[in-house]
């Protein structure tokens, strides 16, 4: 699950807090939030007197009122679901109460509701600090609030049985205490949440990235200021002093110098470097091309060609219009002067007369006025339709080439893959037979020879290995990188990232001294040299000598019943929610063979069987649950699945397919396009 708090817009006049009320209750649960999508699942409120939804948006709205130091004391918080998770109506209640709670503002209006619009649940919640009783504004945890939040996040995944996520802030100790997630993993310096949203949009780096990954070694390396401007410059960045810091500009924008470290701030750097000068002559730094924030995205080029086209034509068509439009507001304007102007001569006597000619002027006038108005905003209407603004990446990639390649930017694996050595050791070229080292400044890049064009495979950062494509042949060249430039290295990055570095290692023999995956390696060793059909996936472990003779399955729901026993006989203890369990066994039925039609009914039928008191819409669960086995949310699991098909098809009694394997390796993310 993940949490975001919904920040009001700092641009344009700020709404009042009855008016802001009103449309965020309404957005959430009003009479028109699920009409063409039905998008609403279920709505609710919690400390209200009313029980209809004007009511409610009233009495929210009179308490917000009385707090006059507060420009918006109603907060829109969004609670979100992974895919193929899909709670009821009951365990959105239950999550909205341990929120609270665990927030302080048990006993605050808040108006919620459950939406299905997208292919995640989530829930939405208008939450009130001032409290009803003593109308005092609470502020959560001084502000930093997002903490309290994430903490209400993992007593819910606890509570109900979600998937946690890999980097969750917060974890739920077997007493019950919430403590922060430790990892051994370096902490990196990352954009703030707006870039990331940018980048996630664009699928190009944002400056603040730019100046993490470039800047900050510059900054910490320099030894005086002339050498620092020129490095800089050669990266396509200038550093200038504003005020008391200093910025460091990328192309036409400013990031704060402090964004790179706070070794990076001016007053650190003056500290090493002494009294700031500037740079000396015409220091200009040259043009930085877009990057993409995944090296293998697939026609992201295409994208950034199309953007800046698009971009070209409407800039130049919007300036067109604005000029025909200023000069036809300008002759308008001019023939009014003159009409008016025609009036001024010799009305002694005829007063009454002036007065109604200057009248119907007016009226005429201001006609002819509102007249050109609508017509130019129906022509700047027409200009957006006909040069609509390039979509964001991930909707380009479903309209214009494909959806899969949309699912796999989406659900792109965000974790950085590394592999970590015990010192430092200058990046230098070497040579790894099926790839190719080009040195970039302090990085080596390093490509497969078999692929011109592509992105790099992984970089060499002197301490690290940052790996960029996930094939096994790629990781296996970089741990031999690593185990030559170190011996000992760590690993950091996804499950299934380390999964594959466990592989390699117990092949390969390579010393992966993380401690908490010593247990997994020897495992791994051991199992290579005593063979066995075991296979360990979402937490359960099937072997093929553990499945008992049965007669074959007839029906769907028959293999649904079958794989739902299954996973409950060998996961006795574990405490999963319904939905992730039918998700989990959609995928088994995808494994086994069946069709998506198959599995649908099998979920339907299977699901609707085992919980008749859940109130649901169950061809919709089905679906859902269907789209993420077949979709590449699911296709982590369905590739783990896939090593052990042969035992589910044992366990539906149904032969071997003669088919060939379904385990096909598939590239990582988004990289059918390299």
């Amino acid at each position: 699950m993940i949490v975001k708090k919904v920040q009001t817009k700092k641009g344009g006049a700020l709404k009042s807090k009855a008016l802001h009320v009103r449309d965020l209750c309404d957005y959430i649960a009003g009479p028109n939030a699920g009409d063409a999508d039905e998008k609403v699942e279920h709505e609710g409120a919690a400390n209200m007197l009313n029980v209809d939804h004007a009511g409610q948006v009233d009495e929210m709205a009179d308490l917000a009122e009385t707090a006059r130091r507060s420009p918006q004391p109603v907060q829109h918080w969004i609670i979100s679901w992974r895919q193929g998770e899909q709670p009821t109506a009951a365990q959105a209640d239950e999550a909205v109460r341990i929120f609270l709670d665990e927030m302080g503002l048990a006993e605050h209006q808040c108006v919620f509701a459950l939406h299905r619009n997208t292919d995640n649940y989530h829930l939405h919640l208008a939450v009130n600090r001032v409290h009803p009783d003593t109308e005092r504004v609470v502020t959560v945890n001084g502000g930093f609030d997002i903490e309290v939040a994430h903490r209400a996040i993992a007593r819910i995944e606890t509570a109900q049985g979600w998937q946690r996520e890999e980097r969750g802030r917060y974890q739920v100790l077997d007493g019950g205490q919430v403590q922060r997630a430790r990892t051994n993993a370096p902490v990196d310096r990352q954009p703030t949440a707006r870039a990331r949203d940018l980048e996630n949009k664009t699928g190009e780096k944002s400056a603040e990235r730019i100046v993490i990954e470039r800047g900050a070694e510059v900054l910490r390396r320099a030894r005086d200021w002339g050498e620092l401007h020129s490095l800089l410059a050669e990266r396509g960045m200038r550093f200038e002093r504003k005020g008391s810091g200093a910025v460091l500009w990328v192309g036409d924008v400013a990031i704060k110098a402090s964004t790179a470290g706070r070794d990076c701030s001016m007053s650190a750097l003056e500290k090493r470097l002494g009294d700031f000068t500037s740079p000396r002559g015409n220091a200009l730094a040259r043009p930085l091309a877009p990057e993409p924030v995944e090296p293998a995205a697939a026609a992201w080029k295409a994208y950034v060609a199309e953007r800046e086209a698009t971009h070209s034509d409407r800039t130049k068509q919007r300036e067109m219009l604005r000029v025909q439009q200023r000069d036809r507001w300008a002759d308008l304007v001019a023939r009014h002067r003159e009409e008016r102007g025609s009036l001024s001569h010799d009305w002694r006597g005829k007063r009454w007369q002036l007065n109604g000619l200057r009248s119907m002027l007016a009226a005429r006038q201001a006609q002819e006025k509102i007249e050109l108005k609508e017509r130019h905003q129906a022509e700047r209407g027409a200009w957006r339709e006909r040069f609509p603004q390039t979509p964001p990446f991930e909707d380009w990639l479903r309209q214009r080439r494909d959806p899969e390649l949309a699912d796999q930017w989406r659900f792109r694996d965000r974790t950085p893959a590394r592999i970590v050595g015990d010192r430092e050791d200058t990046a230098r070229p070497r040579d790894i037979r099926a790839f190719t080292a080009e040195a970039r400044g302090w990085e080596v890049l390093y490509r497969r020879t078999d692929e011109r064009g592509g992105g790099p495979s992984f970089t060499d950062r002197g301490r690290e290995i940052q790996i960029h494509d996930l094939r096994p042949e790629s990781v296996l060249a970089a741990l031999q990188l690593s185990a030559q430039k170190w011996g000992t290295i760590q690993v950091f990055g996804s499950d299934e990232y380390k999964r594959l570095c466990l592989d390699l290692a117990a092949e390969h023999g390579f010393r992966i001294v993380n401690p908490e995956l010593q247990n997994a390696i020897a495992a791994a060793r051991e199992e290579r040299l005593r063979p066995t059909p075991e296979r360990r996936f979402e937490g359960t472990r099937v072997r093929a000598d553990s499945v008992p003779e049965r007669s074959p399955v007839r029906s769907p729901l028959e293999a649904y019943e079958r794989h739902l026993g299954e996973v409950r006989r060998q996961d006795p203890g574990a405490r999963r929610d319904s939905s992730r369990v039918d998700a989990l066994i959609a995928v088994r039925l995808r494994v086994a063979g069946h069709s998506r039609e198959e599995v649908e009914r099998a979920i339907r039928d299977g699901a609707a069987k085992q919980r008749p008191v859940e109130s649901r819409n169950w061809d919709e669960y089905a679906r859902r649950a269907t789209s993420h086995a077949f979709g590449v949310s699911g296709e982590r699991t369905f590739r783990e699945l896939a090593k052990a098909r042969d035992v589910l098809l044992a366990l539906e009694d149904r032969p071997r397919s003669r088919e060939p394997s379904l385990d096909i390796p598939r590239p990582r993310g988004p990289a059918l396009g390299r």
